[in-house]
């Protein structure tokens, strides 16, 4: 850690820190945490929690002088949620030390007619993107332009009244969804691995979500092939937008052919399914450097999220097993269609981290019916 010259003790901000405070800590670091949900397990991880209620600047303001006040603190990463709140991280970037991508680049991500422009200058391919109602009756998705894990897309309806005003149409594809890790750094990006994403359509008690991200599983097969034109994609738009540290690329295979749909300029679900050297990578490269970059053969591994299909009150003398990330309070109440908690499992192949993560769905379950 030393050689990095980033203190032991660092801020972790995000939507849920969980997953940050943990590769915090297995790196060796000591994590100071903001987020909005404090879940049990993040408490346990960090040194000092703070719940906020948004991401927003005014909601976020005093909880970060108050974590610096009490901890000294001059680094932060940070991770989910800011897709809509990107004053904040113009605000970070005034006083602290941040270890991630910059707002300018996070920005220009969100600029969606520019980035799909930038796919095409450098001819990488991306299922056909428009910013007015398409004109032909094909099958369209409208996608929001700060999305965020799926959020807020939806099939194209007949009524354009309903179309979200910040938004744009982009025709469905049926193949399968992936994402490959990346670590960047000046204009060069290495592949860490490619990763199987899962959708769930969903919905809470105000609207419905169709392809709400539901998880994430490591060792994907991709042909070599597409590996290949991935990475070379990959270079092309590390260089293009600077990029620095860990990030993902969510594509789409259709027909033996490849599809980009999305960079996340931010520490991915995917990175906490690759070993304990992938923290300290993503410092490294924030701080300059790619030498030696590299991640460790993990086990396949996979990271699921399980939702609320009807309200649900938590157990007040629940007892989570060690397997379950994210974990909420005895005694919360979680909205129907609302995150109660995330599992994780290994094994030795894919098809075994299934079979696990179908069992320990099914004793999560049974756990908020009986409480153990």
């Amino acid at each position: 850690m030393s050689s990095l010259k980033v203190p032991s003790k660092l801020l972790v901000i995000a939507q849920s820190a969980r997953m940050l405070a943990q590769m915090a800590v297995d790196a060796g670091f000591v994590p100071v945490v903001i987020d909005c949900f404090a879940d049990s397990d993040t408490r346990q991880l960090a040194l000092h929690a703070l719940k906020v209620s948004s991401l927003r600047l005014v909601d976020v303001q005093s909880a970060l002088e108050a974590m610096r006040k009490a901890h000294g603190l001059t680094h932060l990463v940070y991770g989910s949620g800011f897709e809509h709140c990107t004053e904040t991280l113009a605000f970070l970037e005034q006083d602290w030390i941040v270890l991630g991508n910059t707002v300018e680049i996070f920005r220009r991500f969100q600029d969606k007619p520019a980035f799909f422009g930038r796919l095409a200058a450098l001819t990488i391919p991306f299922p056909d993107t428009v910013f007015a109602p398409p004109a032909d009756g094909g099958s369209w998705l409208t996608k929001p332009v700060r999305g965020e894990g799926g959020a807020d897309i939806a099939r194209y309806p007949p009524d354009v009244s309903a179309v979200p005003h910040d938004c744009y149409w982009q025709r469905y594809l049926e193949g399968e969804s992936f994402s490959v890790l990346f670590v960047a750094c000046h204009g060069q990006a290495k592949v860490l691995g490619f990763n199987r994403q899962w959708s769930t359509a969903n919905a809470d008690d105000e609207r419905p979500f169709l392809f709400l991200f539901a998880g994430v599983g490591s060792h994907a097969e991709v042909s070599l092939g597409h590996q290949s034109l991935l990475s070379e994609w990959l270079t092309k738009l590390a260089e293009e937008y600077s990029l620095r540290g860990l990030g993902s690329l969510d594509f789409i295979v259709e027909d033996d052919s490849c599809y980009v749909l999305e960079i996340n300029a931010r520490i991915p679900a995917s990175a906490q399914l690759y070993g304990e050297a992938v923290f300290t990578l993503h410092l490294q490269a924030c701080l300059g450097s790619l030498d030696g970059a590299s991640v460790e053969q993990a086990l396949p591994a996979a990271y699921r999220i399980i939702y609320a299909k009807n309200p649900v009150r938590i157990p007040e003398s629940v007892d989570w097993p060690k397997w379950a990330a994210d974990r909420p309070d005895g005694g919360a109440f979680i909205g129907k269609g609302q995150p109660i908690c995330s599992i994780i499992a290994a094994g030795k192949s894919p098809r075994q981290v299934s079979k696990h993560l179908r069992r320990r769905q099914q004793i999560i379950e049974n756990i908020l019916h009986t409480g153990s």
